[in-house]
């Protein structure tokens, strides 16, 4: 019944046509011929019959709205598109046909493959005659205008008894996309190549020093470290306290092939008496003063000789150390204490401080010429709650050092690690360090949550903390009392300076230090 209605609404419209208008009987046979494809007649009795303006509407005016819409999407098809009947002849094309072979349409339109590929001319009709011949697409690349790379795609259109009645040929410049799939494979290479590099020294250096990272950051300081390895030049390393350095002065003296398996000596420079400083760096000669080994003593510049010297807390040195530590670093040589034999050395110099000195050499603290002599190239560790990102490596990294070093099993729970993700990490890795140990250690039930961690790393979190945590009124504020207390002693240095910060007295700065036994450090400093 269905195609009944077909064939009597194909034959209406064809008569109306030839009713209203003389088209001739090449033109009717061709609209028979288009009319006799079931997709295409299909769509166009479809969509002219649920047109709700056909009702008063002239059917041929109608069909010729359709066909007019249907050849404005053919012609403005970015892909090139041609048609090729049976017997190879081009039946149809668009403009964007034209602009990537670079033909004229009267050089196309019309004419048989048969014949061009004979002759050689115009363009290379081997995917339509391929198609044609073997009945199936047919995909190869051509050379098109101005040297462009063209896909060619044949697809063939089949007959009700199975036979090839028109090729539809596809041309889609892909000049553009080919240079663009070289860029891509040569940065994947090179991405390959840096990736590789990086993954063999995180591999390495996450084993021997523990060097956890995945900001683009510490990637970079990373790069820098790695570079500057290979050279003899001063390294300053400017960091907060607790985010590595001495990580970074480790790796700077084993990537070094010369100095590697020459001794990496450290020195905390905070650490020393100020009295024993000039001997300690530089040795004594026996019996040089009052207690002195009878055997003599090499300083740590003679110990480092042919490796490394790592100066921590560089800042902390005394000016009188300072004029003698320059003229070792200008002049390669030393004399220890109480003697005259001057030692030659070949040292490479690490400094790093978490002060800032330039202030320190406008108030003639720091030498400003000492200060240029270390600092050739400096390099700045971010602190850790500038690099974000490497909280949670760093989390589980240890979480899982703690695990194998205490045999246990332990776990953060997602609210934890959001929880600490948060937190400004004042004290950097070291804290972060330390708090994975307390936790590993101090926890009894394998998962760590939220009321296993002190009140200050999740002051940033929202008020279900404290009911999850069941704290009572008195010990949150003396929790939040010696959070607050901690962090301004520690980044004030000095209780008068953190008095002022919090807006208390410095005698209750003492007091709550002494309570909650925070370190003290000199009132006026």
């Amino acid at each position: 019944m269905g195609d009944m209605i077909y064939e009597m609404a194909t034959e209406d419209i064809i008569n109306t046509i030839t009713d209203e208008i003389d088209i001739g009987s090449l033109a009717v046979e061709r609209l028979c011929q288009i009319l006799s494809d079931g997709e295409i007649a299909g769509e166009i009795l479809t969509r002219v019959i649920t047109r709700e303006k056909f009702h008063g509407l002239n059917l041929l005016e109608v069909i010729n709205n359709e066909f007019k819409e249907l050849n404005s999407i053919f012609q403005d098809s970015y892909d090139g598109i041609t048609v090729v009947n049976r017997n190879g002849m081009v039946t149809r094309l668009n403009k964007a046909f034209l602009r990537l072979t670079g033909l004229k349409i009267e050089n196309v339109l019309g004419v048989n493959l048969y014949h061009i590929n004979k002759q050689g001319r115009y363009f290379d009709p081997t995917v339509a005659l391929k198609v044609l011949e073997t009945g199936k697409p047919v995909t190869i690349l051509q050379k098109g205008a101005n040297g462009k790379e063209i896909m060619a795609i044949g697809s063939p259109v089949f007959d009700e008894s199975g036979k090839v009645i028109w090729v539809v040929v596809n041309l889609r410049d892909v000049t553009e996309l080919k240079q663009l799939e070289e860029k891509l494979r040569k940065t994947q290479e090179l991405n390959a190549h840096y990736l590789f590099e990086m993954e063999n020294l995180r591999k390495k250096y996450t084993k021997e020093h523990c060097v956890v990272f995945k900001s683009k950051e510490m990637e970079k300081i990373i790069e820098l470290a790695t570079r500057v390895s290979i050279v003899e030049s001063p390294v300053l390393i400017h960091g907060e306290s607790g985010v590595g350095k001495e990580i970074i002065a480790n790796l700077l003296h084993d990537m070094n092939t010369k100095r590697k398996k020459a001794p990496l000596i450290k020195v905390n420079c905070g650490a020393i008496p100020k009295e024993l400083m000039e001997s300690e760096f530089f040795g004594y000669e026996p019996g040089a003063f009052t207690g002195a080994s009878r055997h003599g003593k090499p300083g740590f510049f003679e110990l480092a000789n042919k490796g490394t010297i790592f100066l921590d807390e560089i800042g902390e040195l005394p000016l009188r150390l300072q004029v003698k530590l320059l003229r070792v670093l200008q002049e390669h040589e030393t004399t220890r204490l109480g003697g005259v034999k001057t030692i030659k050395l070949d040292v490479r110099v690490v400094a790093a401080t978490n002060r800032d000195l330039e202030p320190m050499i406008k108030e003639k603290s720091f030498r400003e010429d000492l200060y240029y002599r270390i600092n050739v190239i400096p390099i700045r560790i971010p602190s850790l709650r500038e690099r974000q990102d490497d909280i949670v490596p760093l989390l589980f990294h240890f979480l899982d050092f703690y695990n194998k070093k205490y045999d246990t099993k332990k776990s953060l729970s997602e609210e934890v690690v959001q929880c600490l993700t948060k937190y400004d990490w004042p004290g950097n890795v070291r804290e972060l360090i330390n708090l994975i140990e307390r936790l590993v250690v101090t926890t009894d039930i394998q998962q760590i949550t939220l009321k296993d961690l002190p009140l200050r790393y999740c002051a940033q979190t929202d008020s279900s903390f404290y009911r999850t945590n069941q704290m009572n009124l008195t010990a949150a504020i003396e929790e939040v009392e010696r959070g607050l207390v901690n962090q301004a002693m520690k980044s004030q240095k000095s209780t008068y300076k953190a008095a002022k910060v919090l807006g208390v007295s410095q005698s209750t700065v003492v007091r709550l230090a002494k309570k909650y036994q925070v370190t003290e450090v000199s009132p006026f400093l």
